[in-house]
């Protein structure tokens, strides 16, 4: 017979492996809840201004545009449209006096909009980072557009053009 291979040397090295399979498999694994506190008034932004978005001649899209305060030098923006087409991308941009002046210069594009949902499509808020755009907001004399392709068709004033249909400091 093998001489590291006998039935004296065998029982040990198979008791000791019994003896570790058993203590690995008693152990208690212990199940933690996630924590999903947060510290108070964190996550959540509270100072903010909502605009209505109209539907264009011969369109049924309509919503509100709302810009939230984060900090002094970042403004979100949140889009929800309704009557939106599946499989459809709308462009969306801030842009230059009112809406009865027909301006075509953008001052700020904002992210495409998904006919699926009605809102951003790559994230929930739009963010300017431009300090002090939130506080501004109201002396800007501009407009948001929503076309599909060259169409438009919402839009709404915002700023010194309109009164906000929601607001809050």
């Amino acid at each position: 017979m093998n001489r590291y291979f006998n039935t004296k040397s065998i029982f040990p090295a198979l008791g000791l492996f019994l003896s570790a399979l058993i203590f690995l498999s008693s152990c208690e694994q212990n199940k933690y809840e996630p924590n999903t506190s947060v510290a108070p008034g964190g996550g959540t932004v509270t100072t903010y201004k909502s605009y209505t978005l109209t539907s264009a001649s011969g369109a049924t899209v309509y919503g509100r545009v709302v810009f939230y305060k984060y900090s002094s030098t970042v403004t979100l923006v949140e889009m929800g449209l309704y009557n939106t087409t599946t499989g459809t991308t709308y462009a969306s941009s801030i842009y230059q006096g009112k809406l009865a002046d027909n301006s075509s210069t953008a001052l700020k594009p904002l992210d495409a909009i998904s006919g699926a949902t009605g809102e951003f499509s790559s994230n929930k808020y739009f963010t300017i980072s431009e300090a002090g755009f939130f506080d501004k907001l109201s002396t800007y004399s501009a407009n948001v557009k929503i076309l599909s392709g060259s169409t438009l068709v919402a839009s709404g004033n915002i700023g010194a053009n309109a009164t906000p249909v929601a607001q809050s400091n």
